[in-house]
């Protein structure tokens, strides 16, 4: 790390931020912010390890749903269908109709 960046870092820790992982939390914020394609990336490895849901994910990457779902068929990428089981599904109509 060069001098000017430890002596930023000395400056901003105390002054604006609480501690060092506050400050690389900021900083995350901001590189993801300004960068679409990092964000895309992210919003693309979130949905395909099933931590967030295809709604999510287009938010993240900062596109509506439906450019997420042709940005996943550019890809490549196969669609999760999601929605209730059969049985829970079988189950409500049944409480429905008896």
């Amino acid at each position: 790390m060069s001098e000017l960046s430890e002596q930023g870092l000395k400056l901003l820790i105390p002054t604006y931020y609480k501690n060092e992982k506050e400050l690389l939390k900021e900083a995350f914020r901001i590189i993801i912010r300004n960068n679409p394609r990092i964000r895309i990336d992210l919003a693309l490895k979130l949905y395909n390890s099933k931590k967030t849901s295809l709604a999510k994910s287009a938010e993240i990457a900062g596109l509506t749903t439906i450019e997420f779902k042709e940005l996943l068929a550019d890809r490549g990428i196969k669609r999760e269908i999601e929605g209730d089981e059969i049985e829970e599904i079988d189950r409500k109509i049944k409480e429905v109709f008896g």
